[in-house]
């Protein structure tokens, strides 16, 4: 039998080749979802395992040190979840990619994850993806400043200066790559005081129960932190969860542009973010792979839809669409 193309996109983003080691870390919902990664990791001629983490465990509120010590001995991993509690990543997702990063181990992230995502996002024509991402990051080139702008309201300035745009295309063959799979976007990491405007979220953010955003809030950035949020209930919760986060938990992380075309708005962030034409912009923790220096227990991202993007004053993308 055939692996799935979701199956076989993911070793094939990996880069795993034969004699290597790859594992699978799932949690139980997707038990058969690592079965078949780790399956196809071996008939590529990998040694592959899939490691299930069950429900019983959750959520993670501390480092799994086996699992961390196991880190030295793997060569990719692909980190698959169905279930993400907002309290598993300081203390147990954050430490993995940490270590991940000393030992040279090859990341691939997917949270909030279904089958339906597998068979769509993760089924796209990643060549496409990535010469879409790469003419992006060529297109904003070196500017110091980005401006967008939606048809929503966003009217925000990001101060990018000195930082350098990552493309999340998929490829993550290199050593100690970490991206999210399902791929398909370019981010940076703006200075710490380098948001100034307003972002409507109009789409999903991951944050509280709040999946599908059913009314717009914005989101007020000043000098780079969050003063306020204004809108209905949603904007409350995001504002509640956002002070009981603690300490930079308010500052701007994240600026990303999403490239993929076989992705859909769905209310998981982790494929939202992805969707060709949007644009997404994170608040709290931006250390390690992102390349700031904020540190904070949350990374928070909320999508914005048709987005507008000038690059020191260039119109680089228009409501979603590259300018040629």
């Amino acid at each position: 039998m055939s692996a799935p193309i979701w199956a076989v996109n993911a070793i094939r983003c990996l880069g795993v080749l034969p004699g290597e080691r790859f594992t699978a870390l799932v949690d139980e919902p997707f038990a058969d979802v690592g079965i078949a990664l780790a399956s196809h990791a071996t008939s590529c001629g990998a040694q592959s395992v899939a490691v299930v983490v069950p429900d019983a465990a959750r959520p993670l509120v501390r480092a799994n040190e086996q699992l961390l010590a196991s880190i030295a001995e793997t060569d990719a991993v692909c980190f698959w979840f169905q279930q993400i509690h907002d309290g598993e990543f300081e203390p147990f997702r954050h430490p993995l990619y940490a270590r991940a990063r000393e030992t040279g181990t090859r990341v691939a992230f997917g949270g909030r994850l279904d089958r339906s995502m597998l068979a769509h996002e993760m089924a796209a024509d990643y060549a496409g993806v990535q010469a879409r991402c790469a003419a992006l990051v060529a297109a904003v080139g070196d500017a110091a400043t980005i401006r967008v702008t939606t048809a929503g309201g966003t009217d925000c300035t990001f101060d990018i200066s000195g930082r350098s745009w990552i493309s999340d295309d998929g490829d993550l063959s290199a050593r100690a790559a970490f991206g999210n799979l399902p791929a398909g976007e370019i981010f940076i990491a703006p200075l710490r005081h380098g948001a100034q405007g307003r972002c409507v979220i109009d789409r999903s953010i991951a944050f509280g129960e709040i999946g599908l955003v059913t009314e717009p809030f914005t989101l007020v950035f000043e000098a780079g932190r969050i003063v306020r949020v204004e809108g209905g209930r949603e904007a409350e919760i995001v504002w509640r969860e956002i002070q009981a986060a603690g300490e930079g938990a308010d500052v701007v992380a994240e600026l990303g542009i999403g490239t993929n075309d076989s992705a859909r708005i769905t209310g998981s962030v982790i494929t939202d973010e992805k969707v060709l034409g949007t644009a997404h912009v994170a608040f709290g923790d931006n250390s390690l792979s992102y390349g700031g220096d904020n540190r904070a227990s949350i990374h928070v991202d909320g999508v914005m839809a048709d987005a507008t993007i000038e690059a020191d004053g260039r119109v680089v993308l228009e409501r979603g669409v590259l300018r040629p």
